[in-house]
């Protein structure tokens, strides 16, 4: 079960009602004090049934009522509701016009305070008798009879209900009956069919792990010790016999706690004598904890920065989400606020891969933060932009303005390139600083050969390293270069894994509305490693043996070398920037020639196109 949206209505900053769209990975961002945490509040109230109060209601608003609605999607995932026989959410038709479940909770607000919530699901009700999904069986049956349709089977069992209800259905979709969809309102109380429904649909629901920017990081933490002492006493209860141990100690103990207490009473008066008690509590006898062991000495996490922490105890909180399932097909929705606090700039590449794993597992994952890492490494169409012009909360998840984004996010847009404006022609987007040697060096060997009649700094082009296609600051800059009317050419690695993959850097700068072939173009092979042809690095560093070809990863099989000497000598990672330039014209074509197709001439003919 998958939320896919959330509509608010009168709550914290928001007035009216506004929809916020869900993926499996959704990063919210705004600036302080935007109302990034008021889509988490909401859930949390809508899941967790934590209780509102009236500051919790938007002042400004027109009705008396907060609500949230959730939208799942339940992928026909088998069910009871409240029957032995399983079935699904959509074919009970208990979903609205998009086929989804909706989960609907509404708080009456008066002067002082607010009401508990009251829950509805929207469901597709026929007109008049001919609706059928809250009857009981002798209803059902009775139904069948009228319509003539049968309600025994061939061998002598008569259908159950949900056969019942699913022969009524297509009944009335082949005579058209006419139907709606409306909102039901789940009772509180009572035995009818609607609250059997409505309490099993409860169950289904995802379990929302709300991780807040002030929760607490110590492995000590109260709650977490209780959680493991809680499991200590269950074995120890279960498994010894403490009855026993506790009459041995008592036996021991009380001679001399009796003489003790003998010596008490003869100085005491006799209308203030005490008594010996011995008394037993087993769970206070565990203490758990966790212990860092990197530097050959056991030091406590509550002894490690905060950010080393904020990971860590991340995945302890799912683990216990885990543990928590009211059963093993439910799923768990994992909320974070802002977890790059206390985190350096550099550990946060390893929280957005934690955040990563979390949906690679099977979780939902909402996080809000100010982090342009996190944000850099999202999907452009899992970012949510929460702004508030004119003081009107607004969600933004189409056509983002990535240079508003990159400001919420405390990044301005680079002003290195823009002394080079004034004598640059065009600008030709690379992704990194190899990137821009590799392309000099190609151009200065190709000129010597007679196959170019010019280098790139010779025509005034400027290579620009401009980061990858994923990070936001590219689409900052990108969007600078664009509004300043000034020519440009990105080239990026396909990132492919075989020649009939797609490549994701491909599609992305095509959804941002770029042209392949006239915009941008991506390597025919997998990386600009791929372009260092094995031979020549067998040249290079004769002890290697080299065997990756066109989409292999090429920079991961340097940087993995068996033997650490030739992994030195390769450079690792950095093959690139350690081998490049000291290819020959004749290694290089034998990777950017293919026939009579030179890669490389076609992208300088390109960019040189639009000089003109």
């Amino acid at each position: 079960m998958i939320l896919k949206k959330l509509i608010i209505t009168n709550f914290r900053g928001i007035k009216d009602a506004i929809t916020v769209n869900f993926d499996l990975f959704n990063c919210i961002v705004g600036q302080n004090d935007a109302g990034k945490s008021t889509i988490l509040k909401a859930l949390d109230a809508a899941l967790n049934e934590t209780a509102l109060s009236r500051s919790d209601y938007n002042v400004e608003a027109n009705t008396n009522q907060i609500i949230v609605e959730l939208y799942f999607d339940c992928n026909n995932m088998e069910c009871s509701l409240g029957e032995e026989i399983l079935t699904t959410i959509e074919r009970e038709e208990l979903i609205n016009g998009d086929g989804l479940l909706v989960w609907r909770k509404v708080w009456n607000v008066t002067d002082n305070n607010v009401s508990k919530p009251k829950n509805s699901i929207v469901r597709r009700k026929y007109v008049g008798n001919s609706d059928f999904i809250f009857k009981t069986e002798a209803q059902l049956i009775a139904q069948c009879n009228t319509n003539n349709i049968v309600t025994i089977k061939g061998n002598g069992e008569e259908y159950n209900n949900v056969e019942k209800r699913q022969k009524l259905r297509e009944y009335n979709h082949q005579n058209n009956v006419v139907f709606s969809y409306e909102v039901e309102e789940v009772p509180s109380t009572g035995t009818s069919k609607i609250k059997t429904i409505g309490d099993s649909i409860k169950k289904l629901l995802p379990a929302f792990q709300y991780f807040k920017a002030d929760t607490s990081l110590s492995d000590t933490d109260s709650t977490i010790q209780k959680y493991f002492k809680e499991m200590a006493f269950k074995l120890i209860d279960e498994e010894v016999d403490t009855d026993e141990m506790e009459d041995t100690i008592k036996e021991q103990l009380g001679t001399v706690l009796q003489k003790v207490t003998d010596k008490i009473n003869d100085v005491v008066k006799s209308t203030e004598k005490v008594e010996p008690k011995i008394e037993f509590d087993w769970s206070k006898l565990i203490s758990t904890s966790f212990v860092s062991t990197s530097s050959g000495n056991d030091i406590p996490l509550s002894s490690r920065g905060d950010g080393f922490r904020r990971i860590t105890m991340m995945a302890y909180f799912e683990y216990l989400a885990e543990s928590e399932r009211t059963n093993e097909t439910q799923q768990i929705i994992f909320g974070f606020e802002e977890p790059e606090t206390f985190l350096h700039p550099s550990a946060q590449e390893n929280l957005f891969d934690k955040l990563n794993s979390l949906v690679q597992n099977g979780y939902q994952v909402i996080t809000s933060t100010h982090s342009p890492t996190i944000v850099g490494n999202s999907k452009r169409h899992t970012i949510i932009h929460i702004s508030k012009p004119n003081n009107i909360y607004t969600i933004n998840q189409t056509n983002i303005d990535f240079r508003e984004l990159a400001i919420d996010l405390g990044i301005k847009p680079d002003n290195t390139f823009t002394p080079l404006f004034s004598t640059s022609r065009l600008l030709f987007l690379v992704e990194g600083i190899d990137d821009v040697n590799a392309m000099h060096h190609k151009a200065i060997l190709y000129k010597q050969a007679g196959l170019i009649s010019h280098t790139f700094e010779e025509l005034n082009i400027n290579i620009i390293p401009i980061g990858g296609c994923g990070g936001i600051k590219h689409w900052v800059n990108l969007d600078l270069f664009t509004k300043l009317e000034k020519p440009f050419f990105i080239f990026l690695d396909s990132d492919k894994e075989d020649a009939a993959a797609i490549s994701i850097n491909e599609t992305n700068l095509t959804e941002y509305g770029l042209t392949l072939g006239t915009d941008f173009l991506v390597t025919k092979k997998r990386q600009l490693e791929n372009y260092i042809h094995p031979t020549a690095l067998v040249r290079l560093v004769p002890d290697a043996v080299i065997t990756y070809a066109d989409f292999d990863h090429a920079k991961n099989f340097c940087k993995d070398y068996p033997d650490s000497a030739i992994r030195g000598q390769l450079g690792g990672s950095k093959v690139v920037h350690r081998h490049y330039c000291n290819l020959t014209l004749d290694e290089l074509r034998m990777t950017w020639l293919v026939g009579v197709d030179d890669e490389f001439i076609n992208l300088y003919n390109i960019i040189v196109a639009k000089l003109n």
